[in-house]
């Protein structure tokens, strides 16, 4: 569901590409009519677990909001220990604790920013991006556009 006006909805996945030695990430932003304002992908190399690509993976999405100008927004991801963490501000992993101590810094910028968690399925724009960073090497961002492979997803999910 879009979120109501003037909040935007961030959406983002980050999975581990083994083979590669490398994790994706994937972002997503809308408006509160489901229209896509900025996209990103980007491959970065493999860190230690599936929970610091997660905690990463936050962290660079709220940077990318912050890059867009954004200041209301709902922030939603399937990373339920790091959503966890952010929402408790409950930081202390050894690993990952300072990664989600800078998201929760970057997210007192914002005017307002709620962290939910979402199940997969809820998440299926930001998956198909993160996904996409297994076929190439660089950054790639679109603003106020959607890749033409993504937009029946997003059709589907602002229903």
């Amino acid at each position: 569901m879009p979120p109501i006006s003037p909040l935007y909805k961030i959406n983002f996945d980050g999975p581990l590409f083994s083979d590669l030695d490398a994790a994706g990430l994937g972002v997503v932003i809308r408006d509160s009519c489901g229209l896509v304002v900025g996209a990103l992908v980007e491959r970065i190399p493999i860190p230690i677990s599936a929970s610091i690509v997660e905690a990463l993976t936050c962290r660079r999405t709220l940077y990318f909001a912050k890059e867009l100008s954004i200041c209301e927004l709902v922030y939603e991801g399937d990373a339920e220990v790091s959503i966890r963490a952010l929402l408790s501000k409950e930081v202390v992993h050894p690993e990952y604790g300072h990664v989600l101590q800078d998201s929760l810094v970057i997210a007192n910028d914002f005017r307002i920013c709620d962290f939910v968690h979402i199940k997969r399925v809820g998440d299926s724009v930001a998956h198909f991006l993160a996904r996409r960073a297994k076929f190439g090497n660089e950054l790639q961002v679109w603003l106020e556009a959607i890749l033409e492979d993504i937009a029946p997803l997003v059709s589907r999910d602002s229903l």
